[in-house]
This record gives C-alpha cells, sequence and structure tokens, in this order.
C-alpha cells in the first residue's frame, strides 16, 4: 500500500479522471455509491475503508488509491446502476459549443443513450449489442483511453440501436393494440350474446 504522501504525488502527477462517482481528496477518496457487498469485496483489500451512512457515500484511504484506479471503471458502472432512472439525453447543445461534438460531448451521449436503452447493466450490454470490448468502451468512457472507432462512428452507432429499438417497440404496440382491439370487440359480441339469450 501507498503511503498519503506517495498517494498525493501520484495524483498530482496522475489524476483519476473526472467523473461524477468517484472523487480523491488530500485525506482520502470518496466513492458516491450505496452499500453493497460487491464494492465491500471490491475494497476489501484497502484496510480502513469504510461505508458513511451520513455521506452515503464509500471512504477509502489514499493508501488504497492504485487499487480503486485498477477498478474505477467498474467502481463507477455499479454507482452509476445505483442512480435514479435515466433521463433521455439532451438533443440540443449546451450554448456556446457551436454545431461541432467534441469528446467530452460525445462520451456523454453516448453513456446516457446507453443507459435508456439498456438499464443499469447498459456498459456491458452495449458492448455485446455494438460487437465492442468493453474494457475498452469503459476506459474510452472515462476518458482513459481511445477507442478503435472515432466517436462519431460510436454515436451513429448507437442512433442506430436506439432506432431499431424505437421501431421494434412500436410495431409491438401497434400489435398489442390490435390485439386489445380484437379482445375488446369479442368481449362486446360475448355480452350481445348473453344479452339476447336472457331476453329469450
Amino acid at each position: 500500500m501507498l503511503s498519503n504522501e506517495e498517494a498525493r504525488a501520484r495524483l498530482a502527477t496522475h489524476p483519476l479522471p473526472a467523473n461524477p462517482w468517484v472523487q480523491a481528496s488530500d485525506n482520502a477518496i470518496l466513492i458516491h455509491a450505496e452499500y453493497t457487498d460487491t464494492i465491500e469485496r471490491m475494497l476489501r483489500w484497502v484496510p480502513q475503508t469504510r461505508w458513511s451512512a451520513r455521506r452515503r457515500c464509500w471512504i477509502v484511504p489514499l493508501s488504497g488509491l492504485e487499487l480503486v484506479r485498477s477498478i474505477l471503471p467498474e467502481l463507477c458502472r455499479l454507482a452509476e446502476a445505483m442512480q435514479d432512472t435515466p433521463v433521455a439525453p439532451e438533443a440540443v447543445a449546451p450554448e456556446g459549443s457551436g454545431d461541432t461534438l467534441d469528446e467530452t460531448e460525445a462520451r456523454h451521449l453516448f453513456r446516457d443513450s446507453a443507459r435508456l436503452l439498456y438499464g443499469s447493466d447498459w456498459q456491458r450490454d452495449t458492448a455485446r449489442a455494438l460487437g465492442r470490448e468493453e474494457a475498452a468502451l469503459a476506459r474510452w468512457l472515462l476518458g482513459e483511453g481511445v477507442m478503435e472507432a472515432p466517436p462519431a462512428i460510436l454515436l451513429a452507432e448507437m442512433l442506430a440501436l436506439m432506432q431499431r429499438r424505437a421501431a421494434n417497440i412500436a410495431n409491438a404496440a401497434d400489435a398489442l393494440a390490435r390485439r386489445m382491439e380484437r379482445a375488446g370487440q369479442a368481449a362486446g359480441a360475448t355480452g350481445d350474446d348473453r344479452e339476447n339469450v336472457a331476453a329469450g
């Protein structure tokens, strides 16, 4: 394990990628996630790691920096899965951003779209649907790696997935509506028959 001084020096030269779930301070690493046995098992090698019920986060001593770095994609996936149901990604670029997408915005759009499609296991299911390596995709989403395909291609692939899903859902909804309509007509006819019998 690292000393606090060694960990601070490493963070100064190689900080953790910016993300909403895991942040390093001068004294500890905070993981903003609820308590789960899975995270506890992942962090069990770092002495004095604890989950704070008051702060709703895990507090990891700086000595565990390199362990946290090695499991960062999975920690972020678990933390994000515990959040509320995702909303649809913004279709309009932020004010002042122009008409082009930078890589950070592309990652956010890709991630939000994937969460909307696949829910809590979006990272694994998206990688499988696109035929891409999950670990490489996770590193790219954290800003730590480069995919073999440019962001524009990845977004185009995501758009195609969403359009296919939307078409499938629309077709299924139409089929369900037709079946319910036929069932309603049959139920109405059956009711009319009963009334005729009773009247006779």
